[in-house]
């Protein structure tokens, strides 16, 4: 009896790395298409400026992210969808757990990613996205001078993008949504472009109940390192996951504008974990 469940566990364990060697190459060589064909899209629009390149790559976004988290097996439902207006950009404000959040934003919307400075040093995924227009943030930059990110933001809003960011500055275990850095909420009031809060949920991981004690499996913060994570997510059969749309909120400048973006900050805070927390 004991050798069979050891021959069991055994052949779990070999599907598990079978499962999670394809699932790589796979991965790897369509990042390496989706990097040929975003250079070959810069190359053929490099007369017309960055601008007309930034937006053929981000339309294209939602095919990339769906093919993505279709080969990691993760499944997407979206609730709130008649809050979102097809031709009307936003500044898209959601909580963050993991790397997997990006995939699973780019494929239900058409944005520029705001990412961490260090990310664009990543092998192969960090030329992705300087390629794709991410807008990186060093957040070493201190003082009293405007951070450069924001300004960049405020940019692509006004030239009609969206824009995702996700204030928490950094990923939680999934306890619930940490608080939001205040900066970041200065782009859409200048900009004059509505904030759509979105919450991001992970219901179930290999169809059992997101908890404690599997979180883990999806949950990338403190000092888990990337490879062995993403080995650990390549193993697994299925992710579900769902992102809660949010009535859009608009705000204009006000004169106390320091006040205004702690006020906006906290609102849309309570706002996201609201949608996270509830089942």
């Amino acid at each position: 009896m004991t050798e069979n469940l050891k021959e069991v566990d055994d052949m779990k364990n070999f599907y598990r790395v079978m499962r999670a060697v394809f699932r790589s190459l796979l991965f790897v060589v369509f990042d390496v298409i989706l990097l040929i064909v975003d250079l070959l899209i810069l190359f053929l629009t490099y007369p017309f400026g960055k601008t007309v390149c930034r937006k053929i790559s981000t339309f294209f976004g939602p095919f990339w992210g769906t093919l993505f988290t279709k080969i990691l097996g993760i499944h997407i439902s979206v609730t709130g969808i008649e809050n979102r207006r097809k031709n009307q950009h936003y500044c898209i404000v959601s909580n963050h757990m993991s790397y997997l959040d990006i995939l699973v934003a780019g494929a239900c919307f058409p944005v520029l990613f705001v990412s961490r400075h260090d990310v664009k040093h990543w092998p192969l995924l960090g030329t992705i996205a300087w390629v794709r227009g991410s807008i990186f943030v060093d957040r070493s930059i201190t003082g009293s001078r405007e951070r450069p990110y924001v300004k960049q933001i405020i940019e692509y809003l006004e030239k009609g993008f969206n824009v995702i960011v996700f204030p928490e500055g950094t990923t939680s275990n999934g306890d619930g949504v940490l608080p939001f850095k205040k900066t970041v909420f200065s782009c859409p009031v200048r900009a004059e472009v509505p904030i759509l809060p979105i919450s991001i949920r992970y219901t179930l991981i290999d169809n059992q109940p997101f908890s404690e004690s599997n979180r883990d499996r999806v949950c990338w913060y403190g000092g888990m390192t990337f490879p062995d994570h993403f080995w650990s997510v390549l193993q697994l059969r299925r992710v579900d996951v769902t992102i809660t749309i949010h009535p859009p909120e608009f705000e204009t400048q006000e004169e106390d504008w320091l006040a205004q973006n702690h006020r906006l900050s906290a609102k849309i805070h309570d706002i996201v974990e609201a949608g996270y927390l509830s089942e």
